[in-house]
């Protein structure tokens, strides 16, 4: 019964939307280069958007970062080319990307020290659970690597969107003078954080008691 649910599930991945807009990107281009295009528009964002004025130029930036974090993934399970690089280059972007776009907020202006503390605090858990865990392998004379691989929850998913939403919204309504979008989209912003908090404190309680999977991500 499980074994013919699966095949369904993949019968219909392969058959989705999602499958047909990955069939269009070139055979030449991998997932892990649409990832590391993500990177690179990211890390773009934050030194345009640190250059002056540029916020349409940012904007820009973020949808091109944006789409691809939509199509990395489905190419890759499209043409059964998930690998652990790209299960790292996929949440890296994410976060880069959210950096980026909190920095160019603070630089305008628009968002407080007190906004990149909270994104810092719901995003740590990708650093500093891999750090606990090679504490502990020292202590124990074990090797420190491979690190437990963070499984993303519902909740930390519904984070990352909405989080991410939230900030480019801003922008848009930074550049825009659209004051009844920026009031919506700190309000997302806020909740996203909230929600990552919860999240945050279920992964942490997860690799304490030893539910993450030992192995690289």
């Amino acid at each position: 019964m499980q074994a013919s649910q699966t095949s369904e599930n993949q019968a219909a991945q392969s058959n989705g939307f999602g499958a047909r807009v990955a069939s269009l990107v070139p055979d030449m281009i991998s997932p892990n280069q649409i990832s590391l295009f993500r990177l690179a528009c990211a890390v773009a964002m934050s030194v345009v958007g640190l250059s002056g004025n540029y916020l349409g130029w940012v904007i820009i930036l973020g949808l091109a970062a944006g789409m691809s974090d939509l199509l990395d993934g489905a190419v890759a399970r499209h043409r059964g080319q998930v690998t652990k690089l790209g299960a790292f280059l996929d949440p890296l972007g994410d976060k880069i990307l959210a950096l980026s776009a909190t920095l160019v907020l603070l630089y305008h202006g628009v968002l407080t020290g007190w906004a990149l503390a909270a994104i810092l605090v719901v995003e740590a858990h990708a650093v500093v659970i891999p750090l606990l865990h090679m504490m502990r392998q020292s202590k124990l004379h074990q090797p420190l690597w491979p690190a437990p691989r963070v499984k993303p929850s519902r909740l930390g998913k519904y984070k990352t969107f909405g989080l991410a939403w939230g900030l480019g919204f801003q922008i848009i309504a930074a550049w825009a003078g659209w004051p009844w979008l920026m009031i919506s989209a700190k309000t997302l912003m806020w909740i996203s954080i909230l929600a990552g908090v919860w999240a945050s404190a279920k992964y942490y309680r997860d690799w304490f008691t030893g539910c993450f999977d030992e192995t690289s991500a």
